[in-house]
């Protein structure tokens, strides 16, 4: 039988051969400096396991090593319920260095607005939830109470919970329960994400921690046309970047005070 090809998701690189892969992680451990860094330290492709609740976005994988050799949770495109498949099974490679071979291994994971709670929506597009008896189901449309995760980080991996306190549970048979009230190694998963939505979350996070302030400082650095490591800062008050900001209007305003200052190379 060929061999089949890789899967391929949206944010995994396309296109690019062994020889030009080779080259462009020669050149990024490589500083400016003449050190040689790894380039292994922050990857950027492929897939990982998460390391905070804020790494569970975009595509997804669930896995359990509550059964022997570990398994992934499903959402086959013709059931309606969900169910764990055995690793052994589907060619994806060990647990902790698991990669998905086909889509109905993969959710999307959506952060509820003002919520800490998440959403998992499969292939097939319809939604991971769970009914008043526990059966995890893959088949409704439209997201409820009942599609609402709340994520539970732990030292041992994550837990699942749902909207009425239940924990997600990979059975003895394979099979997925959301009826547990105690959390035990069957109620706790490994969840591996794609590297490159890590790495974009984690930068977004960190750059909403920078206050406006600082934002405008880097944003000068950035474009501004100056010579000799001059730093010329905007004299307005900078309550109105606090404003545009909870305004969702934070670059447009950025842009309009450098373009005040008449010495921006973008903004003339």
């Amino acid at each position: 039988m060929p061999k089949s090809a890789k899967l391929q998701f949206k944010g995994d690189p396309v296109g690019i051969d062994k020889k030009k892969r080779r080259k462009r992680k020669t050149e990024a451990s490589a500083g400016s400096d003449g050190e040689t860094h790894s380039s292994t330290s922050t990857p950027t492709d492929g897939w990982v396991p998460i390391t905070t609740a804020d790494d569970i976005t975009g595509p997804v994988l669930i896995l359990s090593s509550a059964s022997d050799g570990g398994s992934v949770l499903a959402a086959p495109a013709t059931a309606t319920k969900a169910t764990f498949l055995p690793l052994s099974s589907t060619g994806g490679g060990a647990l902790l260095t698991y990669a998905p071979t086909s889509t109905v291994e993969v959710f999307v994971a959506t952060r509820l607005p003002d919520s800490s709670k998440i959403s998992f929506r499969t292939a097939s597009d319809r939604y991971l939830g769970v009914d008043q008896f526990g059966v995890v189901h893959c088949d409704k449309e439209a997201r409820g109470r009942g599609e609402e995760w709340e994520i539970v980080l732990r030292d041992d991996g994550v837990a699942l919970q749902t909207a009425d306190g239940r924990f997600l549970r990979c059975g003895e048979d394979d099979a997925a329960r959301a009826d547990s009230e105690t959390l035990g190694f069957r109620e706790v998963f490994h969840v591996r994400v794609q590297a490159a939505n890590k790495y974009k979350a984690k930068k977004a996070k960190k750059e909403k921690a920078l206050d406006t302030v600082t934002l405008e400082v880097e944003s000068i650095k950035k474009f501004h046309s100056w010579g000799g490591g001059r730093l010329v800062l905007s004299q307005e008050d900078s309550q109105e970047l606090r404003r545009a900001k909870q305004q969702g209007q934070l670059n447009e305003a950025l842009l309009d005070r450098r373009a005040k200052l008449k010495s921006d190379k973008f903004c003339k």
